[in-house]
């Protein structure tokens, strides 16, 4: 297990690092979650290494499809405004839901746990939150794509660790030697780079 000073040193940091971070103690830390198993490991491993004594547990909404009620290239709207205004609450209880999963694997006492559901784009709105409540660390897992997929549809946690105003700590998926031993496999098979 690694100490608080050599994750200090991991974690990604930009546009600015504040080298007084301390871990355990009074921390505050903000963990995003889409609810996948990737975001709940993150999630865990989280918590884990940083002890904090406050935690907003953060998922975004993706509500634009519920919002596209012209949208489509027919003459008339898609959706009504009433199925507009349900495929919204939808996908807001959808979030909720995350949430409540994620929450319950952490096993923290729920007291210290905020749960926060905002609508927009990920990496935008994660930004946007850090810098409103303004924690210690935001935490962001990574499903681990190839360079082709990081390309042509980003990444969230390349956008927040680029962008966010706090620091970032970016939780791969998976056992690091596993995760590595697998890329080697996958570049060995197919002849390309996974990385």
């Amino acid at each position: 297990m690694m100490g608080g000073a050599d994750l200090l040193s991991r974690l990604v940091c930009y546009p600015s690092c504040d080298s007084s971070l301390t871990f355990g103690g009074n921390m505050h830390v903000l963990i995003t979650t889409d609810g996948s198993d990737v975001s709940i490991e993150a999630a865990q491993k989280g918590i884990k290494l940083l002890n904090p004594t406050k935690i907003t547990l953060l998922t975004v909404a993706d509500t634009s499809v519920a919002n596209d009620s012209g949208a489509g290239g027919f003459a008339g709207n898609l959706l009504s405004p009433t199925e507009s205004l349900n495929a919204r609450n939808a996908i807001l209880d959808e979030g909720r839901g995350e949430l409540a999963d994620t929450g319950s694997s952490l096993g923290v006492d729920p007291n210290i746990v905020e749960h926060k559901v905002v609508e927009g784009s990920a990496g935008i709105m994660i930004c946007l939150v850090a810098k409103q409540i303004s924690p210690d660390v935001v935490v962001v897992g990574s499903h681990g794509r190839g360079w082709f997929k990081r390309v042509v549809i980003g990444s969230v946690s390349e956008y927040v660790s680029r962008h966010c105003v706090a620091p970032v700590l970016v939780v791969r998926h998976g056992d690091a030697a596993e995760t590595a031993a697998e890329a080697d496999s996958t570049e060995a098979d197919t002849g390309t780079d996974t990385q």
